[in-house]
């Protein structure tokens, strides 16, 4: 497999944001996005029963995990950005994303969906995409990964 080396700062710190097509490893560091954000949270579930004595309690649920990042409308658009607006304008074209805490390090990786945010045109601003990516129901099912294995 190979990876590469190159870096950009995401949230502040030396991150990796790897994209691809479905069922791909995500190789190709996406270069244009801006301002991502990963929530990884599980739902609560309320397992309250009479030995609590009136103490509610709880047990994880569900995994949630979303990626929100905006993507600048620039043109002639480079390949990361050209797969991103391929999978965010058809509906059967999810993409494989791999989004680490920095090169060779650990986070989450598998197949999106990407969603349609807002498209902003404000005056301080260049044209830019607000999109959401969410675990798709085909392809590869999303994981926590450690290093570049796993991908």
């Amino acid at each position: 497999m190979s990876t590469s080396t190159n870096t950009h700062t995401l949230m502040g710190f030396e991150g990796a944001f790897y994209v691809g097509p479905r069922g791909s490893s995500a190789t190709l560091l996406a270069e244009s996005i801006r301002n991502p954000k990963l929530t990884y949270t599980f739902s609560e579930v309320d397992v309250t029963t009479r030995k609590h004595k009136g103490t509610k309690a709880y047990q994880k649920g569900l995994l949630d995990v979303t990626i929100t990042f905006t993507l600048p409308n620039i043109k002639p658009r480079t390949a990361d950005a050209a797969l991103i607006f391929a999978s965010l304008m058809d509906r059967k074209q999810p993409i494989a994303i791999r989004m680490l805490d920095e090169p060779g390090g650990e986070g989450v990786f598998g197949d999106f969906e990407l969603f349609g945010g807002d498209n902003s045109q404000e005056d301080e601003n260049v044209q830019e995409w607000e999109i959401t990516a969410r675990p798709s129901s085909s392809g590869e099912p999303v994981k926590w990964v450690s290093g570049t294995g796993g991908a």
